[in-house]
């Protein structure tokens, strides 16, 4: 083979590498049932589609059990500590696995929980209706999701 598919072939498999670790602790990747593997595929195409938006994985706040992003974009200081600095969005496991991911997660950056702006969605609302969460920004009216 040539240096230059040597190189190309290198570089695919960091760019595997590094998304496999993205988005699936490695000391749970060898002990995957069928039911976790169907998980795992969901998450990852989840995760694709959200970074090719712009969005982050969040491994500071993500665990075994809640995967989180932020959209960098939306990003402002903001003065009360229980308001996010980002627009984030966050999967939970429940424990039964059959039914995750159900709902998804969002909060607008600079509110919290009791200003109206955290989402509880099915995925397909939040795929469907992600501009305005995008888009928004302090100050702006909170947008509201349609789940129907």
């Amino acid at each position: 083979m040539s240096r230059k598919s040597d190189a190309k072939k290198a570089r695919r498999k960091k760019r595997q590498a590094s998304r496999d670790e993205r988005w699936l602790p490695g000391d749970v990747k060898g002990a995957l049932d069928d039911v976790d593997v169907e998980l795992a595929q969901a998450v990852e195409a989840f995760d694709e589609w959200l970074t090719s938006r712009g969005w982050t994985f969040d491994a500071e706040f993500s665990t075994d059990t809640l995967i989180s992003w932020f959209f960098e974009p939306s990003a402002a200081a903001v003065a009360d500590e229980g308001y996010e600095p980002v627009t984030r969005i966050w999967i939970t496991a429940s424990g039964d696995e059959d039914d995750f991911p159900e709902a998804v997660k969002a909060v607008l950056v600079g509110t919290g929980e009791d200003a109206g702006a955290l989402y509880t969605v099915e995925p397909e609302v939040l795929l469907a209706q992600i501009d305005p969460i995008e888009a928004y920004r302090p100050g702006d009216a909170v947008p509201v999701l349609d789940d129907t």
